[in-house]
């Protein structure tokens, strides 16, 4: 079983991790990637950061402000 372990040691090369962050003395979980513009996907300077999906959407959201993460894991095994 993986641990939660401190944001700056999550992986910064676009790959799927959860990351989780307090709001409001909630624990809230996300599955998320870092966006990084130097990446050359067209990506405009502001859009640096940890990313994630909206819920029930395919849109992408920024996490950021009382939603940044701080801490992460890796993803578990995909079922077989």
């Amino acid at each position: 079983m993986s641990q939660w372990l401190p944001i700056a040691s999550a992986p910064k090369d676009g790959s799927d991790i959860i990351v989780g962050f307090n709001s409001g003395s909630v624990w809230i979980v996300h599955v998320a990637w870092w966006r990084d513009p130097d990446a050359d996907l067209g990506d405009a300077p502001d859009d640096e950061g940890w990313w994630s999906y909206i819920r029930g959407s395919v849109s992408q959201e920024m996490l950021d402000g009382h939603r940044t993460p701080t801490h992460w894991m890796p993803l578990p095994e995909i079922p077989k």
